[in-house]
């Protein structure tokens, strides 16, 4: 039995290897058909799946190594990344929860790759599955609608989002969004989240942090009113 346990688990990686290394030729990704919408450039997580036989986890795992050790070896030599983003989606299908495969998307994909589609497309597959625990898949998404998509407006929600994940660093997520709201033209809609922010807070601390914040937000209106 133990046998045949280790048997499967070697053909699942050979076969989600192979997978990785032939996407190239499935779908080919180019600058005026690669929309926003629509990233389809990888088989379906149905499909990926029905190959490893119940081993997604740890195919995953060991696809991230893989990743690593494949990033770290371009990183210092070529700097060509022909395969991350492949790679990275595979692993985010096969193991949705697996964190820190998103903040390699977040942090690494739009810059390294110029990628930002891609990035996204990742970082919503996260934002489901781990939009209630991990507040930096929010705050990756609102980084690149901000600096890739000049879209300040959205870039404002997702830190808005982001602030709502219990921790230690909600009030300072919410300090943000407010000023990227405001940036938007959107100061009413800030200044209700400093508000609630505010009300929710059991942290004496994050209230005096979310007070300042609002006067600020006062004062700029009253200096606004007087020009």
């Amino acid at each position: 039995m133990i046998r045949k346990s280790y048997i499967l688990i070697f053909v699942s990686v050979l076969s989600i290897t192979g997978i990785v290394f032939t996407q190239k030729k499935l779908t080919v990704l180019t600058g005026s058909s690669w929309s926003k919408e629509s990233m389809t450039y990888l088989p379906g997580q149905d499909r990926i799946k029905g190959a490893l036989l119940g081993f997604e986890s740890t195919v995953s795992h060991y696809l991230w190594i893989r990743t690593i050790l494949y990033f770290g070896d371009h990183y210092l030599s070529d700097r060509n990344f022909e395969w991350l983003i492949q790679m990275v989606d595979v692993i985010t299908r096969l193991n949705p929860a697996f964190y820190p495969a998103y903040e390699f998307a977040g942090l690494m994909i739009p810059d390294l790759c110029g990628s930002p589609d891609a990035a996204r497309v990742i970082l919503e597959r996260g934002l489901f599955h781990l939009g209630d625990k991990k507040w930096n898949i929010a705050f990756y998404l609102g980084m690149i609608y901000y600096k890739y998509y000049n879209d300040t407006k959205s870039a404002a929600d997702y830190y808005a989002l982001a602030s709502r994940v219990p921790g230690e660093n909600s009030h300072k997520l919410a300090g943000l969004a407010a000023s990227f709201y405001r940036e938007a033209g959107m100061d009413e809609l800030g200044r209700n989240l400093l508000l609630f922010m505010y009300e929710t807070s059991e942290s004496p601390d994050a209230k005096k942090y979310l007070m300042d914040k609002i006067n600020d937000e006062v004062k700029n209106i009253s200096q606004e009113s007087i020009l």
